[in-house]
């Protein structure tokens, strides 16, 4: 199961603490940057990476302390969240939410969706707290010195979208318990009678945050799940293929016992 992956690091300009919200107000001005800017590389699938943050509108001051990413509209399409700041008390800025705009680009929709809470952010998890099918983000909040604290929130993912979903919790029996490192390929029909495959691994998600190890996967339209297919953390990387999975429902699949 090969499959190109793209690699996301966050800006972070430790020789500006002091000008943090100078550099933010800058950037929602439209003026040049002066900090470090994130960085989006693309696999070429040849062991080289290419530089993509321009072309995907991520080259954006954001001085993030932790980021993650999930689906927040079920699209299929990965989306992430990041929490900011800095240790000084000067420090505060908007967190940002970016959107995946059908792997062509990334918007940022903070305040459209109002998740631009201004404390210090650090751990961020993607999860479906209410289960409702779409996922909801928490957050770590508060500064590194001991005054500087805050409430850590949730922000319930309300969006009516009618895009799918599924959900897979993995239990491995010669691979590790939780199945960390497997990898799960979701074939599925779209309403024009093609096939889309949807890409998951499971994992703890980004950077300074961890998430569940549930796949929760977006399936966007879809009209049928065709199959799944499951390459096991193991020393053979073993693969296991599963059918007759309905739309927007939990499954749990257990190594070389199918659906339990």
């Amino acid at each position: 199961m090969m499959v190109s992956m793209i690699l996301f690091v966050s800006g972070y300009d430790t020789k500006r603490f002091s000008f943090v919200a100078e550099d933010a107000a800058r950037d929602m001005l439209n003026m040049p940057a002066v900090a470090e800017l994130p960085r989006l590389y693309h696999n070429n699938g040849n062991n080289t990476f290419s530089d993509v943050s321009a072309a995907y509108g991520v080259n954006h001051v954001n001085y993030a302390m932790g980021c993650n990413f999930g689906d927040i509209d079920n699209d299929g399409w990965p989306d992430y969240y990041l929490g900011t700041g800095a240790p000084e008390y000067t420090s505060i800025i908007p967190n940002k939410l970016y959107h995946n705009i059908n792997g062509k680009k990334f918007e940022d929709i903070t305040y459209a969706t109002n998740t631009g809470h201004i404390q210090k952010g650090h751990g961020v998890a993607f999860a479906d707290i209410d289960n409702d099918g779409d996922q909801d983000i928490y957050e770590v909040m508060g500064g590194a010195v001991e005054g500087d604290r805050f409430r850590n929130v949730l922000f319930e993912n309300t969006s009516v979208t009618g895009n799918h979903w599924l959900k897979l919790k993995l239990e491995g029996v010669t691979a590790n318990r939780c199945a960390i490192g497997a990898r799960v390929d979701i074939v599925v029909k779209m309403p024009d009678g093609s096939t889309q495959h949807f890409y998951h691994t499971v994992s703890s998600g980004g950077s300074f945050g961890s998430q569940t190890l549930i796949v929760q996967a977006g399936l966007g339209k879809a009209v049928s799940i065709e199959q799944i297919t499951i390459q096991w953390p193991t020393a053979k990387q073993t693969k296991e293929v599963i059918t007759n999975i309905s739309l927007d429902t939990m499954v749990r699949i257990k190594e070389g016992l199918g659906k339990q």
